[in-house]
């Protein structure tokens, strides 16, 4: 069966579908890549590409999603596989762009600039990624991933209490939402030594006044 259905795209296309269902991505790449070289076909590519990334192979992914998007430059979802597939490489700026392309085309929708965000905070573009989660919330106000993105970001660059603000606000929306959990107490940790080490700095600034008034010197 396997070499009949092997001899014709769309059956190495199915074949390589199934393979990755079951999770046995080396598999898929195989029969994807072979249905690749016979005939190119978006669906094929796409899948290839996505296989590449399960096993941590991204430079071979992004080459792959280049490829499909030789054959559909206004596919919105081409652009953003692009983009995840360039953040996962590392090449953040890219990555950057890819999403800006997607944008271009489908402007309103939310995981293009929530994963423009990450990709923006990576090479520390951080006002600029707060914007973009802030303009995903926008576009979809339960979007619990850019909520606790945006707070995990807040919290990064030092704004403390605006950072429990949306991990509170992230897990109103999903309350089993572990990382938002853990981040938040984080946060609340950080917000708790700020308030004692504020407490130190006034309890010492008085003390220093109380002994220069013993002296005369106030």
């Amino acid at each position: 069966l396997t070499h009949h259905v092997g001899s014709y795209v769309p059956g190495l296309v199915e074949l390589g579908t199934l393979a990755s269902k079951q999770q046995d991505y080396s598999a898929a790449v195989t029969h994807l890549a072979q249905g690749a070289r016979l005939e190119v076909t978006p669906q094929a590519l796409n899948n290839l590409a996505i296989a590449y990334q399960e096993l941590g192979e991204h430079v071979s992914a992004v080459s792959v999603y280049r490829r499909a998007l030789k054959l559909d430059e206004d596919d919105p979802a081409a652009h953003y596989n692009l983009g995840t597939a360039l953040e996962r490489a590392g090449e953040y700026r890219a990555a950057v762009k890819a999403y800006r392309e997607a944008i271009e085309l489908e402007p309103e929708e939310a995981k293009y600039y929530n994963n423009m965000g990450g990709s923006l905070a990576a090479y520390n573009k951080t006002e600029t990624a707060e914007r973009s989660y802030k303009w995903a919330i926008k576009l979809k106000p339960k979007f619990v991933d850019a909520y606790y993105n945006l707070g995990n970001l807040l919290l990064a660059t030092g704004n403390v209490e605006g950072a429990i603000e949306r991990l509170e606000q992230a897990l109103r929306i999903d309350p089993s939402h572990a990382r938002a959990s853990a981040k938040l107490q984080d946060a609340q940790k950080q917000l708790e030594d700020k308030v004692e080490a504020f407490k130190g700095q006034v309890d010492e600034a008085i003390e220093k006044a109380q002994k220069m008034m013993r002296r005369g010197e106030l």
